[in-house]
């Protein structure tokens, strides 16, 4: 099965859509990172540094097979081996969802996990506009903050996640705007 190959692997299939479309692309772990100072979860990127999506599974496995700029290569193309159209997606996250959130807590759990993705792409490509407004962001950070605590450790308030509402969807609308710069399909 597929899903036991990219648990072993530790590459995972993501669906994202984006501009109204759905796409595909791979997010994972990179064991050649060995400092443990550094992110090692990585989003797929072409070797300019845009973020890589594909129309198919098909498409996603091909790209995956000729590329030579690969994190942690040998492993992503054994990933991509068992690839097919067949493949379900582990998680699908909506980048379009960035521009319609609302003020209320089920959007800031959307959101919460949209932008675990985004940022684990950000430090990948190390751009100082797209850190500036994620990374760098104390809108942002906050955010993470008070999410994490409020949906991963159960210790958090409501109300800590509402009164970040109207200044995070702001900065929320342009990392989006940002973010269309770095995608390619």
């Amino acid at each position: 099965m597929f899903e036991e190959h990219s648990m072993t692997m530790r590459k995972f299939l993501v669906a994202i859509i984006y501009n109204g479309r759905t796409y595909y692309t791979v997010h994972g772990m990179d064991f050649t990172v060995t400092d443990v100072n550094i992110n090692n979860h990585k989003v797929l990127v072409t070797d300019e540094d845009k973020w890589a999506l594909f129309s198919t599974k098909t498409e996603l496995a091909a790209y995956i097979t000729q590329a030579a700029h690969l994190w942690d290569n040998d492993r992503m193309k054994e990933w991509a081996q068992g690839l097919d159209e067949r493949s379900p997606a582990d998680t699908e996250i909506n980048l379009d969802f960035m521009l319609t959130a609302k003020d209320d807590v089920d959007d800031y759990y959307e959101l919460y996990n949209t932008m675990i993705f985004v940022e684990d792409f950000v430090e990948q490509i190390d751009d100082v506009t797209m850190h500036a407004l994620t990374l760098g962001s104390s809108t942002v950070r906050e955010f993470f903050d008070a999410a994490a605590d409020y949906f991963l450790w159960k210790d958090g308030d409501k109300e800590m996640l509402a009164v970040r509402g109207p200044r995070l969807l702001l900065a929320i609308n342009n990392i989006y705007m940002e973010l269309q710069k770095w995608i390619e399909v």
